[in-house]
């Protein structure tokens, strides 16, 4: 029995491209959209004509068979998509910047970046479903909608909020947060499931399930946080899941944004006072005389001793001696001073000599530890630069942040 011409009774044509198929698939195997008259995708359809509902659709074809041999090399065939999908990403980066000045003067996202982001959120959702091994067909080159067995809808907004804008950066943060633990949950089931395939050749549906929500959740993010829509996503990997709500999202995310910052700036704390610890060092520069006197001085969280001198040293491996330059270095001994963290790096010494020039470190050697978030210790080494025969030392700086640690040299020669 027929019905229609071209097709049969079990039969239907594809609303996108036109092909024949089979009323019971979800997707069109020439095209790949959603077949919205499937039995399992008639929810979807219903849940289609609820605007509340959350703009940005994702499903995947649950695949009835998985290769076990691409299964099991599944991340090394990915790497080339991964190079490609993360340069293109950085580019929607900073296209983000200009859509958000474009939103703040016209609140709307212009439609030629709107349409790329767009296609690297589609390209990165097919290498993410071929990675969480969803799919076994590789993921073209591309991000044009149909050549993936998967369907990500999303709609250019006509208009977009401007005071979105100014809270998204800390709204998003709770939903981060939440979302950490089910991607936990989803690295667990996936190497799971990576040992089922190899054995079954089959993902488990209720695991596939969840594994294609949790994409889903994170395409409302990528949307969100690149300003594609203004709808926050929702704290669900359902599809049906309507926007989170975003005022509460950004009152419980402003404290923690302003936790994070803090953290993330606390181990530079202590380099945030300024002043001047000026030391005179009285002694000879000769490496006998300063081992004596061991002149010392500290500033935000460092103690710098010089332990020794040496006026003209061989030339350090890999360095070019200058003609009528030669080589000097400090003998110095770096101290963790006071309870916050500092920064530490013999790479902050400068040299001035008498003639009122400044130097920096040629070369460095020794033990020295090179620490940005130094709670205690010491480091000590040997400090070289490089200086006309003519000149000597005046003063050698450590720079310690907003402070710093000068020892002067002058009475050493005058």
């Amino acid at each position: 029995m027929t019905e229609g011409p071209g097709r049969q009774a079990d039969e239907m044509f594809c609303r996108s491209c036109g092909s024949v198929i089979k009323r019971d698939v979800l997707f069109c195997p020439r095209c790949g959209a959603a077949v919205a008259t499937a039995p399992e995708a008639a929810p979807r359809s219903a849940v289609a004509t609820d605007d509340s509902r959350h703009p940005v659709s994702f499903e995947v074809d649950y695949p009835e068979h998985l290769s076990r041999l691409t299964t099991f090399f599944r991340l090394f065939l990915a790497i080339p998509q991964f190079i490609i999908v993360n340069l293109l990403l950085a580019v929607v980066s900073i296209l983000s910047i200009i859509a958000w000045f474009s939103i703040l003067f016209t609140g709307r996202y212009p439609k030629g970046l709107f349409d790329f982001a767009a296609g690297v959120m589609r390209w990165n959702a097919n290498v993410g479903a071929y990675a969480a091994l969803l799919r076994d067909e590789y993921p073209p080159f591309s991000w044009d909608p149909g050549e993936y067995p998967l369907t990500l809808g999303i709609e250019r907004a006509e208009r977009q909020s401007r005071f979105r804008l100014f809270i998204r950066i800390f709204a998003i943060v709770p939903n981060q947060i939440v979302f950490f633990f089910v991607q936990l949950a989803w690295f667990v089931v996936t190497v799971a499931v990576w040992f089922v395939i190899l054995i079954t050749g089959r993902y488990p549906r209720g695991l596939f399930r969840f594994s294609v929500g949790a994409l889903r959740w994170y395409q409302r993010q990528f949307a969100y946080q690149y300003l594609l829509r203004d709808e926050y996503p929702p704290y669900s990997i359902r599809a049906a899941a309507r926007p989170g709500h975003e005022v509460l999202s950004a009152i419980i995310g402003l404290p923690l944004f302003i936790a994070y910052i803090a953290l993330s700036l606390f181990p530079y704390a202590g380099l945030l006072s300024g002043g001047t610890d000026t030391v005179l060092v009285q002694s000879a520069l000769t490496s006998p005389a300063l081992a004596a006197e061991m002149p010392t001085g500290k500033a935000n969280g460092v103690r710098v001793t010089i332990l020794g001198y040496n006026d003209n040293t061989p030339a350090p491996p890999r360095t070019i001696r200058t003609t009528g330059y030669r080589f000097v270095a400090f003998h110095v001994l770096g101290e963790k001073d006071g309870f916050l963290p500092t920064v530490f790096t013999p790479f902050l010494f400068r040299l001035h000599d008498d003639a009122g020039f400044v130097y920096f470190p040629e070369t460095i050697g020794g033990d020295f530890v090179v620490a940005l978030f130094w709670w205690g210790g010491k480091s000590e080494g040997v400090v070289v630069f490089q200086i006309p025969l003519a000149t000597n030392p005046s003063d050698l700086i450590y720079q310690s942040g907003f402070g710093e640690i000068k020892f002067l040299f002058d009475d050493a020669y005058y």
